[in-house]
């Protein structure tokens, strides 16, 4: 018997702050895990990081394809069920070589779900005429990563950072029993396309508009790398405790919840390219404040402005591409945000390793920022011709 709508919608908050509370339990502190357990340095950091976003590029589209096809519920138990087997695996992996080599197979089944979970949402706001928003039931993602991120950091401050792996497979299992027994599709959504191997190519090409909004998306991506999840080696070059970068994530989530709750009315009113430029010159703000700064507690501070730059930043997307791509090519459409999105941040966290080999990280900000706000110029420049919105 299918749930009541109202019970769905408790369902997939639940399901979204489960589901990043196992995302945060590990990666708020896997980077510090690299540092301290196999003690790797910054560029192979980088790199590690780099193929964890880079396997983005082409696994992600290939499971949204799947998605719109077998149905997102199957698609994201297979993904959920797999990573919550499979990251235990780190903790027999010592060095560099066999982590990326590790990392490389985790991505497979892990990096779709955020996508798939993201569609769902996009479903029932659609099915459910407007009952609640994308960003209203995306929010409870955020106080999921807060929480776990300040109650795993408290945990491992005072016992080992390994633990992370464990926690984090003990919440995916959690999340795949909810899933499997109280999330019901409110229609059911097979055999929608066909596994066209141009598909994704030929919307990019009908669709101009669409393809020079991903690639500003990567541009922008790949100079605000430091900012996403290896700012913990920035709060470890502060000399951080695990309790500090804990909260730190905290704050950064808590910061995106009015931006995920108000985000979708400031794109519907200014437009997604006043509301991207807009992000993009408040982080280049922030990479500038987190360059200048040497003490960790005045960055939890500047850390506030991430609800602009993550919060904002994925609203004023998803609403723009989700208003050009087809209804039975949405699984497709939010996979390929991710996709430019993460091959930006990729290819930024390597650079970032690089860097900070040579200039430390904190530098790293400072010379990322003045490209963040080059970029931005550059936009409101050409902005016109573009047409974003």
């Amino acid at each position: 018997m299918r749930l009541p709508i109202s019970k769905q919608q408790v369902t997939i908050k639940i399901l979204f702050f489960l589901s990043f509370a196992a995302f945060a339990s590990w990666l708020s502190y896997f980077y510090v895990y690299l540092k301290e357990v196999p003690h790797l340095s910054s560029l192979e950091i980088g790199i590690i990081a780099g193929f964890q976003q880079f396997n983005n590029i082409f696994v992600v589209p290939a499971w949204g394809l799947m998605a719109d096809k077998f149905g997102r519920k199957k698609m994201l138990l297979i993904a959920m069920g797999s990573s919550a087997l499979l990251i235990p695996g780190f903790l027999l992996c010592h060095g560099f070589l066999s982590i990326t080599l590790f990392m490389i197979a985790l991505t497979l089944v892990y990096n779709p779900m955020i996508s798939l979970l993201d569609t769902i949402a996009l479903d029932y706001e659609e099915q459910s005429n407007g009952a609640a928003t994308y960003g209203e039931m995306r929010l409870w993602a955020s106080l999921g990563w807060g929480s776990s991120s300040l109650l795993t950091g408290l945990f491992i401050n005072t016992s080992h950072l390994p633990y992370i792996f464990p926690i984090a497979s003990t919440l995916f299992l959690l999340v795949w029993l909810l899933l499997f027994f109280a999330y019901k599709p409110l229609t059911t959504k097979t055999h929608l396309l066909s596994l066209k191997p141009t598909i994704i190519g030929d919307l990019l090409k009908s669709e101009r508009k669409l393809l020079l909004f991903f690639l500003l998306v990567f541009a922008y991506s790949l100079f605000s790398a430091p900012i996403y999840l290896i700012i913990n080696v920035y709060y470890h070059e502060l000399g951080a405790s695990n309790s500090i970068i804990g909260l730190a994530f905290a704050v950064q989530a808590l910061s995106e919840l009015p931006f995920f709750f108000y985000g979708k009315r400031l794109v519907t009113r200014f437009g997604a390219k006043k509301v991207f430029l807009f992000t993009m010159i408040a982080t280049s703000v922030r990479m500038f404040l987190y360059g200048i700064n040497h003490n960790p507690e005045l960055a939890i501070g500047i850390g506030v402005m991430h609800g602009i730059s993550i919060g904002l930043f994925f609203v004023s997307m998803i609403a723009f591409v989700h208003n050009i791509v087809p209804t039975n090519m949405r699984s497709t459409g939010q996979a390929l945000i991710y996709s430019f999105y993460a091959g930006g941040v990729a290819f930024g966290n390597i650079l970032t390793g690089v860097l900070d080999d040579f200039i430390s990280i904190r530098i790293t900000m400072l010379v990322f920022a003045s490209a963040v706000f080059i970029l931005a110029m550059f936009v409101l420049w050409i902005g016109p011709k573009i047409k974003l919105g």
